[in-house]
C-alpha cells in the first residue's frame, strides 16, 4: 500500500516534520480550495480542525488508513480515504472517493431557499455527522434554544429524542415532535427524514424542520380556555346546549346529560352524538301553554335559522312527566357571517308546574330556602309566608317583627314590583286559563342588584274553584350574570369576526385589485409604459402585506402574554438616546402629513433596563396613533421626564380628535375600537393598545392616558429606573430590526 502511495504523486497529500506541515501538494490544494499558507506551518491538530474532520478521527492517531468526511474551504463535504506513511518523516494522503450518493444528496438539498420557519439539513449515517445545511438552520438551532457554532463536520446539537429518531435510519415523517433545551425551552417540530442508500447500504439522509410552537401552544391555550369554559358550564344549574350548523350537539353540560338521559333512546350510548332531531323524536315539545310544536319551529331550529330567543317558554311530554323550561338562544356565525352554530340554555321551571310538589312546600315551607307565599284570590292578602321571604320583607320594612304582622297584608304593598297593573293582569289570566304566570323582577338590595324570577300558580279545589295563590321566589342572581357574561362573550365574538374580517378584506382587496390590473398590463404588453404606476401598485401592496402581517403578530403576542409565553430581553439602554433615534426614523411619516414631532427631555442620559425590541414597539404604535388622529400641521410632543430615582415617565400628547370620559378605559380592551363602524376615521383591530399596555405591565411599569373628546390626547408611560448586570450600555435599543417595526406599526396609516 505505502509502495502505490509513492508511486502515485498525484494523490493529495500532507508532509509533516516534528507534527508540522512543510509542504503541500498542489493538487490536495485543489482538492479542498485553501491556500499554501492555510496548510503550511500548522500542526496536525490545526489541520484537522482546519478541515473540520475533528470530530470523526484525529489524524495522528491514524496508522494505515480511515475514511473520513473533510470539507472544502466553501464547507462543502468531501467523502476521502486517509493513509499515512511514516519514514523519515510523515506523509498523510486523501484519495477522494467517488461518491455518486453524496453528490445527488448536494445538488437536490438544502440549497433552496425555505419558508422563515422551515429549515433543511444533510447527514452522513450512521454517525450523524453534519455535511451540508440551508441558510434556516442556524436560526432552527436558535428557537430550539441549541449551540450554533461551527456546525459542519459536528453530530447535531438537538435534543437526544430526535437524534434517537436520526439513528433508527428509517425514512418518516413525524409531527410534533418535542425538543427541550438544557435550559429547559420547549419547542415543537414537524420533521421530515428521507434516507438515501450507496451500493445497498444507508449513506445519507436529509431533515427538513417545521417550527410548529407557536401552533402548538395556541391548540393548548384554546383547549385551557375550553376547559376551563366547560368547567364554569359544567356547575350551572342551566341546561347548556351547544350546536353546530346541521343541530349536532358539540356539547352538553351535565345539567343538559342529566335532563336528556331519560329520553335518549337505548342504542344510543354516546349523549354527545345526540341531534336535535333525536331529541324531538324522543318526547313531544311544546309551547305554554301546551301547544305541540313542529320540528321547524322547536326553540334550536329557531336559533339554527339566524334568531335570537329570550325567556321563551316550552314544554317536553313523553311517557315521563312533563317537564317546564324557559330558553334563551343566540346564533353564531364563521367569518364569512354565515350561521354556524347555536348556543341554547335552558332554565327549568319544572317546579312551578307541579301542583304536587306545591302542596310538599307547603307542608314543609319552613324549612325550604326559596320564597314562599300563598295569597288569597280576591285582594291578593297574604295567607302564608315562610321565614327567607319574611326575612328579605322585614329588612325592608323595618316595622314589621314577626310573621303575624304580615299575615292579611297586602302582598304588593309590602314586596316590590315593577309594572305592577301588567304582573296583576297577568295572574288574573292564568286564574282564568288555570295555568301558572311567570314574572321576572330585579331589585337594590344591600348595594347589590337582585334578580329574582317568581312563580304565580293558582291553586284550585276538587270543584275546580280557586282556594288561593301560591307564589315562589327564586333569585336567579348567579344564573342571570351568567347567562350575561355569555351574551357578551358571544356578542364580542361577533364584533371580533367582523372587525377582523373588515381587517383582513380591505388590504386582500387592495392587493388583489393590483394583481388584477398587472395581469391587465400583462396581457396588453404595455408594462414598459406604464412602470410608474406599476411602482405604485408594488408600493401599496407591500404596505397591506405589512398591515396584515401586523394584524396576525399581534394576536400571536396578545395570546403569549395571556399564556405567559411572552419573555423580556432585557439590556441597558440610554433611554434619551433610544427615544430620540426612535423619532429621527419615523420623521418621514410626519413630514407627508405636516405633522412636527417634538421631542423634549429634562435629562441627557439616563440608562435603564429595556427590552429594546418590545419598547419599540410600545413607542412607535403609541406615536402612530398619535398620527393617526391628529390634523394635519399639529404638533405631536414627546416628553421625557425622571419623577424621582425610581421612575420616568414618557408621555405623547397630541391635538387630535381625543376621546370621550366614557370610552377612556374601553381603548385598553382587546378588539375593542371606540368607533366602531366600518367606514371609521382610522384602521385597526384594537388590539394596538391592549398590547402597549401588557408590554409595558412586562416591563414592572404602567401605560395610562387622559384625554378630552375633541382637544386630544396624552399617553404616558411609566417604566421602573433599574439596571440589568451588564458589561457595557448598549448604543442602540433595536437598529437592525427597527425599519422592519416601522413599517408594520405605520402600515395602516397611509393606506
Amino acid at each position: 500500500m505505502n509502495k502505490d502511495l509513492k508511486e502515485s504523486p498525484e494523490i493529495p497529500c500532507i508532509h509533516i516534520k516534528n507534527h508540522i506541515a512543510y509542504r503541500v501538494s498542489i493538487s490536495f490544494l485543489q482538492l479542498t480550495g485553501y491556500s499554501e499558507l492555510d496548510v503550511m506551518g500548522k500542526s496536525v491538530n490545526d489541520i484537522g480542525r482546519l478541515l473540520k474532520s475533528e470530530y470523526q478521527l484525529f489524524l495522528q492517531d491514524i496508522t494505515d488508513k480511515q475514511c473520513a468526511y473533510i470539507f472544502t474551504s466553501d464547507n462543502i463535504p468531501v467523502e476521502v480515504e486517509i493513509s499515512v506513511v511514516n519514514e523519515n518523516n510523515t506523509v498523510y494522503y486523501f484519495k477522494e472517493q467517488k461518491n455518486i450518493a453524496l453528490e445527488f444528496m448536494l445538488d437536490n438539498f438544502a440549497n433552496d431557499p425555505t419558508e422563515k420557519n422551515e429549515s433543511e439539513a444533510i447527514f452522513s449515517y450512521p454517525e450523524c455527522i453534519l455535511l451540508k445545511h440551508d441558510e434556516n438552520y442556524i436560526d432552527t438551532l436558535h428557537a430550539m434554544d441549541r449551540n450554533s457554532e461551527q456546525l459542519v463536520g459536528k453530530q447535531p446539537s438537538l435534543s437526544p429524542n430526535i437524534i434517537e429518531l436520526f439513528k433508527k435510519g428509517m425514512s418518516f415523517h413525524k409531527l410534533k415532535i418535542q425538543s427541550i433545551s438544557v435550559n429547559g425551552v420547549e419547542t415543537y417540530w414537524n420533521i421530515h427524514v428521507k434516507m438515501i442508500r450507496e451500493d445497498g447500504r444507508k449513506k445519507y439522509f436529509a431533515a427538513s424542520f417545521y417550527d410548529k410552537t407557536d401552533k402548538v401552544n395556541e391548540r393548548e391555550i384554546i383547549k385551557r380556555q375550553r376547559s376551563e369554559m366547560e368547567l364554569i358550564l359544567d356547575n350551572m344549574s342551566d341546561i347548556v346546549n351547544i350546536l353546530d350548523k346541521d343541530g349536532n350537539y358539540t356539547y352538553i353540560n351535565k345539567a343538559g346529560i342529566k335532563a336528556l338521559e331519560p329520553y335518549t333512546p337505548k342504542y344510543i350510548r354516546d349523549l354527545q352524538s345526540v341531534t336535535s332531531r333525536m331529541t324531538y323524536d324522543a318526547f313531544t315539545t311544546g309551547d305554554i301553554p301546551a301547544n305541540i310544536l313542529p320540528f321547524e319551529d322547536t326553540a334550536e331550529q329557531r336559533v339554527l335559522r339566524g334568531e335570537k330567543l329570550t325567556d321563551y317558554m316550552i314544554s317536553g311530554t313523553s311517557d315521563l312527566p312533563t317537564a317546564y323550561y324557559v330558553c334563551d338562544g343566540i346564533p353564531f356565525h364563521d367569518k364569512q357571517g354565515n350561521i354556524d352554530g347555536a348556543i341554547i340554555v335552558y332554565k327549568n321551571l319544572e317546579s312551578a308546574y307541579k301542583i304536587e310538589e306545591y302542596k310538599a312546600l307547603q307542608e314543609n315551607e319552613e324549612d325550604i330556602s326559596i320564597y314562599y307565599a300563598t295569597l288569597s284570590p280576591e285582594d291578593f292578602k297574604i295567607i302564608s309566608i315562610n321565614e327567607p321571604a319574611f326575612k328579605t320583607v322585614k329588612e325592608k320594612k323595618g316595622y314589621l317583627k314577626t310573621e303575624l304582622d304580615v299575615i292579611g297584608k297586602k302582598f304588593f304593598e309590602l314586596i316590590d314590583f315593577k309594572n305592577i297593573d301588567e304582573l296583576i293582569r297577568g295572574i288574573n289570566q292564568s286564574v282564568e286559563n288555570k295555568t301558572s304566570y311567570v314574572h321576572q323582577n330585579d331589585f337594590m338590595y344591600k348595594g347589590k342588584k337582585i334578580y329574582t324570577k317568581s312563580v304565580f300558580q293558582p291553586a284550585f279545589n276538587k270543584n275546580g274553584e280557586i282556594e288561593k295563590i301560591i307564589v315562589l321566589g327564586i333569585d336567579i342572581s348567579d344564573e342571570v350574570r351568567i347567562t350575561k357574561e355569555i351574551k357578551k362573550q358571544l356578542t364580542v365574538q361577533e364584533e371580533l369576526f367582523i372587525n377582523i374580517s373588515h381587517e383582513l378584506n380591505t388590504p386582500l382587496s387592495v392587493i388583489f385589485s393590483g394583481a388584477q390590473l398587472l395581469n391587465l398590463y400583462l396581457e396588453k404588453d404595455s408594462l414598459e409604459e406604464v412602470r410608474e404606476e406599476i411602482s405604485n401598485i408594488n408600493t401599496t401592496t407591500i404596505g397591506n402585506c405589512h398591515r396584515l402581517i401586523k394584524l396576525i403578530n399581534n394576536i400571536l403576542d396578545i395570546s403569549k402574554i395571556e399564556s405567559g409565553l411572552y419573555e423580556l430581553n432585557l439590556r441597558n439602554y440610554n433611554i434619551v438616546k433610544v427615544i430620540d433615534d426612535i423619532v429621527e426614523s419615523v420623521s418621514e411619516f410626519t413630514k407627508l402629513k405636516n405633522i412636527q414631532l417634538i421631542f423634549d427631555t429634562e435629562v441627557e442620559e439616563l440608562v435603564i433596563a429595556l427590552d429594546g425590541y418590545k419598547f419599540d414597539r410600545i413607542l412607535l404604535n403609541l406615536i402612530s396613533n398619535a398620527i393617526k388622529f391628529s390634523i394635519t400641521g399639529e404638533v405631536i410632543l414627546i416628553k421625557l421626564v425622571e419623577k424621582n430615582d425610581q421612575t420616568i415617565s414618557i408621555s405623547i400628547t397630541d391635538q387630535g380628535i381625543g376621546i370621550a370620559p366614557h370610552n377612556i378605559e374601553d381603548i385598553f380592551q382587546k378588539y375593542t375600537q371606540v368607533n366602531r363602524d366600518l367606514n371609521r376615521i382610522s384602521e385597526g383591530t384594537g388590539l394596538g393598545l391592549p398590547l402597549a399596555r401588557s408590554m409595558a405591565e412586562l416591563h414592572g411599569g404602567s401605560l395610562r392616558v387622559e384625554s378630552a373628546l375633541g382637544r386630544g390626547s396624552t399617553f404616558t408611560i411609566e417604566l421602573p429606573i433599574r439596571m440589568v448586570d451588564a458589561v457595557s450600555v448598549e448604543e442602540d435599543a433595536n437598529s437592525v430590526h427597527r425599519a422592519e417595526i416601522i413599517k408594520y406599526e405605520f402600515s395602516d396609516i397611509y393606506l
